[in-house]
């Protein structure tokens, strides 16, 4: 338990204002209700779901009782008490109640809490020197007492929070990149974090130039960026798992379970296109593809960091890279027979540069031919000599889509 940073003395009440606070206390519902109203306004609160407003409530209604029942006992309250005040500050933390709004919750609970007890006094001289005298100096000690004793609490369990989120997100990390075999501990990891463990997600690598920088500063522009992150995929925050992983931010975004990896693949593509554009100092965002459990995440990042190293060169205005756009050599790497074969396709160009050249510019202008000439600035005439030529030293058919896709990803194969 926190240690109460203050105490205050109770002041000692006169019968007449003792019966009138116990008539009070036995139905706070309006007091209770006036807070309550006044704090759901506060940003912070207002977007809080109906179970934590719901907790609100019942602590608002426990610091009603707290207050009446001091005055009437004339005593402090004892540790018990204060422990549950301190409880219920912890559990601010993680509902996501920033500590400012809960401060400015103290700050209007006090001055309801004043209005209240000073009707009590109305047309009745004797309550109001008795009120105005006696009561304002312990209603401002106490609040602010209670104010530095939640504070406290507070900032002791988002330390204690901060400090066990960043040890489970550890495991998970060498769970992923080094164990991903370990069914079991990645499950007790991810459910540590509040996450579902089933739930298909897509990794992203993001290259920020973050590398140099000292690891405070780095983990802060980490934690940055997740955020940007979240925002342009319209997720949760919490929701979002990201790791610092060689150099690189690699964050696991979820997707939708009724979605087909294209689907997911696409919309990724979009998003990722939004954070690149509102993010200057990203140099560029790999994109893997959707799968799931320990294996799953840890082969979406290596697809992101994959698409990131495979980016192409004449792309340097293009900051996002998807594996999908590399999926199909990168299969064909995965078999030797097949990439040898492909990778003899295009050898006898190997000494014939501005063919090689021809060759890659007519595929990636899809094969117009005038834009093709005007890419290489070349007479038209000159491309159809070369295609010829091409065409000859390769036995093969330009205008055959069988040829076409074998040379297309054998050229993809040599980058």
């Amino acid at each position: 338990m926190v240690e109460p940073a203050v105490s205050f003395t109770v002041p000692e009440i006169s019968s007449q204002l003792h019966d009138k606070i116990a008539a009070l206390a036995k139905d706070p519902s309006i007091l209770v209700e006036r807070i309550y109203s006044s704090l759901m306004k506060i940003e912070g609160y207002e977007t809080l779901p109906p179970a934590v407003r719901d907790d609100i409530f019942q602590s608002i209604t426990k610091a009603a009782d707290l207050w009446f029942g001091m005055l009437l006992a004339g005593s402090p309250p004892a540790g018990a008490v204060m422990a549950d005040v301190e409880e219920s500050a912890r559990r601010r933390v993680h509902q996501r109640v920033p500590l400012q709004s809960m401060l400015r919750a103290f700050q209007l609970g006090s001055r309801e809490i004043w209005r209240v007890t000073t009707e009590l006094a109305r047309a009745n001289q004797v309550l109001t020197d008795e009120l105005f005298f006696s009561i304002p100096q312990y209603l401002f000690d106490y609040f602010d007492g209670m104010a530095q004793i939640v504070t406290k609490a507070y900032a002791v369990e988002e330390y204690h929070q901060t400090r066990w989120r960043d040890s489970v997100l550890h495991q998970l990390y060498t769970v992923v990149f080094h164990t991903p075999d370990d069914k079991d501990s990645f499950l007790e990891a991810v459910g540590a974090l509040g996450l579902d463990a089933t739930l298909p997600r897509v990794a992203l690598a993001i290259d920020a130039a973050l590398d140099k920088l000292p690891p405070d500063i780095r983990t802060s522009e980490c934690n940055r960026l997740a955020l940007t992150v979240s925002r342009h995929f319209s997720v949760e925050p919490e929701m979002l798992v990201h790791v610092w992983h060689r150099g690189r931010i690699v964050a696991w975004v979820p997707c939708g379970r009724s979605g087909t990896i294209s689907q997911c693949d696409r919309a990724a593509l979009d998003c990722a296109e939004h954070v690149a554009a509102s993010e200057h100092g990203v140099r560029a965002i790999g994109v893997g593809l959707m799968n799931q459990g320990a294996p799953g995440w840890a082969a979406s990042a290596a697809e992101a960091i994959r698409a990131m190293e495979l980016a192409p060169q004449n792309r340097a205005n293009r900051k996002v890279h998807r594996y999908s756009s590399i999926a199909l050599e990168e299969s064909v790497r995965a078999k030797s027979n097949v990439l040898r074969y492909l990778e003899s396709l295009v050898t006898p160009l190997d000494n014939e540069p501005d063919l090689l050249a021809t060759l890659t510019t007519f595929l990636s202008e899809g094969r117009r031919r005038r834009s093709t000439a005007e890419a290489l600035g070349i007479h038209p005439n000159t491309l159809v000599y070369r295609l010829e030529r091409i065409e000859s030293l390769l036995g093969a058919s330009l205008d055959s889509a069988e040829w076409i896709a074998k040379l297309d990803i054998a050229l993809k194969l040599r980058r």
